[in-house]
């Protein structure tokens, strides 16, 4: 489990998804372009969170992440597993 996620939701779910873009491909991008790379990858329950955080960043919506820490830790999750899988751990 990553600490500190708690009023950090956005910022901790959008470097988890350029560390997984970094981890997959070897390319450093910006938060949203690793979100728009990730999302397509993720169950549907997930994509929409990270969907959410990705137009948050750019703007386009007041993210609210109040009532949803299981599924915040979920993606968090899933997401963590992911970039180890890519160095087979």
């Amino acid at each position: 489990m990553i600490e500190g996620i708690k009023g950090d939701e956005r910022n901790v779910i959008l470097t988890l998804a350029r560390m997984w873009l970094t981890a997959a491909i070897g390319e450093i991008s910006p938060k949203d372009v690793a979100a728009e790379w990730a999302i397509p990858r993720l169950p549907q329950e997930h994509a929409t969170l990270l969907d959410l955080a990705r137009k948050a960043y750019r703007g386009e919506v007041v993210d609210n992440w109040e009532g949803l820490d299981s599924e915040v830790t979920a993606l968090v999750n899933h997401m963590k597993k992911s970039i180890e899988s890519c160095f087979g751990i």
